[in-house]
């Protein structure tokens, strides 16, 4: 069916709709604006990105994994329980016991990495200190919000944070090179303009050792420097379906 064909019979449903069960067509119009949200910028068409479902992330061979899982209170920008899910079968995939997370907030997403990695593991997230406002690049609103935000990493559990060293700086200040090729993960959740995007995407690469991976967090419409950074990446990323998270593997 091509796109004229597509066309019509959405309109023909639409009259179809509005005359038989109006109370619908919200719910119908609503979905449609949704979906129109992922292509409409050219720019950040996320439906240029090859898609994966989180069934592909699943172990190849009978071995069978497990996974831990925390609940913590509901709280804003913090990743659901699928994409938690996704996340772990990656740290899973590479065997991860080096991990980097750009963007600690409250902790939760470091935490459920260091709940599923071994007890000899090392695991570094990086955030501005809470008394730090001035970054070197220019943030949108929320994410300045949330850099002001105190208590960054206090959901962490007491048990968790003597196996997390917890970094403080402007990422865009951070000096990547100790840890050059040394990551078998990293988690790229910091502010979302395109400039910091870059700028922890490219460092955080540099970290990776051949095989590891790198995953993003909010590659989604309102958020279109992620998208616009990945399009235009060579790194052959790969967007997990129902989620807002995107991975690449390193070669």
């Amino acid at each position: 069916m091509n796109s004229l064909q597509k066309t019509g019979r959405l309109i023909f449903r639409l009259l179809k709709i509005t005359a038989t069960n109006p109370r619908r067509l919200s719910h119908v119009l609503g979905t449609a604006l949704s979906a129109s949200d992922e292509v409409v910028d050219k720019s950040c068409d996320l439906l240029q990105l090859p898609q994966a479902d989180v069934n592909d992330l699943l172990p190849a061979t009978s071995e069978r994994w497990e996974i831990k899982m925390m609940m913590f209170p509901k709280t804003h920008a913090s990743i659901s329980l699928l994409e938690f899910t996704a996340l772990i079968l990656l740290l899973k995939r590479t065997n991860s016991k080096k991990i980097f997370e750009f963007g600690t907030f409250k902790g939760i997403s470091i935490s459920q990495f260091a709940l599923n990695l071994p007890s000899n593991s090392e695991i570094y997230t990086l955030d501005l200190p809470d008394e730090q406002v001035q970054t070197k690049f220019s943030t949108d609103p929320e994410d300045a919000a949330i850099a002001v935000e105190q208590g960054k990493g206090s959901l962490v559990p007491p048990e968790l944070r003597p196996r997390i060293r917890f970094l403080k700086s402007d990422s865009a200040r951070f000096d990547e090179s100790p840890f050059a090729g040394e990551m078998d993960f990293v988690f790229v959740d910091g502010a979302h303009n395109y400039d910091y995007v870059k700028n922890d995407s490219e460092k955080g690469w540099r970290m990776l050792r051949h095989g590891g991976i790198m995953a993003w967090h909010d590659c989604r419409p309102l958020d279109p420097g992620v998208v616009r950074y990945l399009l235009q990446s060579s790194w052959q990323p790969r967007r997990i379906i129902g989620t807002s998270l995107a991975f690449a593997t390193k070669p």
